[in-house]
C-alpha cells in the first residue's frame, strides 16, 4: 500500500512539471512571435540622428488655435512662412534667425506639422528645422525648436 502512494505522488508530480513546461514554452513562443515583424508590415523605426533638430508637443488648444498661433509666433521671431496649407496642417519657412543671446546669425528653415489628436481639445504640434550657412550657425536650428514651443506657448496664453 505504501508503494501504491509513492507512485500517485510520483505521476502528480510529473504531470505537474509537464504542464510547468508547456506553458512557459508556449509564453515564450508567442511572446517571440508577437515581436516579430508581419509578413508586409512595416519595418522597425530607425533612430533619429537629428533628434535635437525636432520635437514634438501636444497642446491644450483647438487645431486653429495652434495653427494660428504658430503662424504669429513664426513672424514674432523674425522668420518667414513659404508655405501654408491648413487643410494638411503644415507650415513651411525659414529666414535669418537670431537666437536670444546669440551673436550670430544663422539662416534656418523649418516645416510645421499641426494635427488634431481628440476634440478635448488636444492638438500635437510636430516642428523640424534644418540650418545653412556657416559652422557657428550650424547648431541655430537646435536652438529654434527648443526656443519655438516657448514662444508658442506665450502666444496661446493670450488665448483664453
Amino acid at each position: 500500500m505504501l508503494q501504491n502512494k509513492h507512485e500517485c505522488f510520483w505521476y502528480a508530480k510529473r504531470v505537474t512539471l509537464t504542464a510547468f513546461v508547456l506553458a512557459l514554452g508556449v509564453l515564450i513562443f508567442c511572446g517571440y512571435a508577437a515581436c516579430l515583424p508581419k509578413p508586409g508590415g512595416a519595418v522597425p523605426a530607425v533612430p533619429n540622428k537629428d533628434k535635437d533638430k525636432e520635437f514634438t508637443q501636444v497642446y491644450q488648444h483647438t487645431f486653429d488655435e495652434v495653427f494660428q498661433a504658430s503662424l504669429e509666433t513664426i513672424e514674432r521671431m523674425g522668420l518667414f512662412v513659404t508655405a501654408k496649407d491648413k487643410d494638411k496642417g503644415t507650415i513651411s519657412g525659414g529666414g535669418k534667425y537670431v537666437p536670444q543671446g546669440a551673436t550670430g546669425v544663422g539662416q534656418i528653415t523649418f516645416d510645421l506639422h499641426v494635427e488634431a489628436i481628440n476634440t478635448k481639445p488636444e492638438t500635437r504640434l510636430t516642428a523640424h528645422a534644418q540650418a545653412k550657412g556657416s559652422i557657428i550657425s550650424n547648431h541655430f536650428d537646435g536652438v529654434f525648436v527648443k526656443m519655438f514651443p516657448i514662444e508658442l506657448q506665450k502666444v496661446l496664453s493670450t488665448y483664453h
